[in-house]
């Protein structure tokens, strides 16, 4: 019996001993037009947006748990010529990547993640 009790024991303290998994994951958009509209999903709830933003425009956040939720980013350059380059970043790696060339053109990148 004391066998029993003292694994029980032993179970509930490693237990409470363990951490929460929090992950940093960033939406960023880059390129060369400078001049992008862009909508965001689940960053880390409800869609946002944003206007005129420039190259190198980074939203951060950090989620505490392993669960995927659904993340989106579409950014369109707002110029006559240029590049729009969308990424998702997840603990300093991108994890998706979408570029598009041209007149207001839009990249897209989004899943669950």
């Amino acid at each position: 019996m004391k066998k029993i009790l003292f694994i029980s024991t032993l179970l509930i303290v490693l237990a409470s001993c363990a951490k929460d998994v929090t992950h940093k994951y960033a939406y960023e958009v880059t390129g060369t037009a400078n001049n992008y509209d862009l909508t965001i999903e689940a960053a880390p709830s409800g869609t946002a947006q944003y206007t005129n933003v420039g190259s190198g425009w980074q939203y951060t956040w950090t989620q505490v748990n392993d669960n995927p939720r659904f993340l989106y980013i579409s950014a369109q350059n707002q110029n006559g010529s240029g590049t729009v380059i969308v990424k998702i970043i997840k603990d300093g790696t991108v994890i998706a990547t979408n570029t598009s060339s041209g007149a207001y053109v839009i990249a897209t990148v989004s899943g669950t993640y």
